[in-house]
């Protein structure tokens, strides 16, 4: 029974910050100015704003979350790919290294949670390159085949 509390209200939510943290970053590192993170759906119950983070904690956290980037729209093909991409691909290298380097003897309730994580990780990974639209709501995945498509039929002028 902890274990699953544990899944629920810890490691899913901390993988899935990792990768709304790894779609931030990313948009921050490509200029753009503002970028949103909201964690979990409800009324708002933590508000962290400053010059370099915002970031909105809700009340259910442990139920999805998104990075909203302001001026999106107005940035590149590729850096819309790069900062879509690296909300994957942060989930992905962490499970790497979990799993890779971390020696697991599954004896204690800490290897078996890290084992999990990794999992999750993995999950989090893939279901997010699935790509889908829902009611005007595109994946991961979904922006990656558009920003890809963008870039191969538009190519750059020199």
């Amino acid at each position: 029974m902890y274990i699953v509390l544990l899944i629920v209200f810890v490691l899913f939510p901390l993988a899935t910050f990792l990768h709304e943290i790894g779609h931030y970053l990313t948009a921050r590192l490509t200029g753009l100015k503002y970028s949103r993170m909201q964690i979990g759906i409800g009324p708002t119950v933590l508000h962290i704003n400053n010059q370099f983070l915002h970031i909105e904690y809700r009340l259910f956290y442990f139920i999805g979350a998104h990075t909203l980037s302001g001026d999106i729209g107005e940035t590149s093909s590729f850096n819309r790919f790069l900062i879509t991409i690296n909300g994957p691909l942060i989930n992905a290298v962490t499970a790497f290294f979990i799993l890779g380097f971390y020696p697991m003897d599954f004896s204690s309730i800490l290897d078996k949670a890290i084992s999990i994580f990794a999992f999750i990780n993995i999950w989090i990974a893939l279901g997010n390159l699935l790509p889908y639209k829902i009611k005007g709501r595109k994946s991961d995945g979904y922006i990656l085949l558009e920003s890809l498509w963008s870039i191969i039929t538009k190519p750059r002028q020199i």
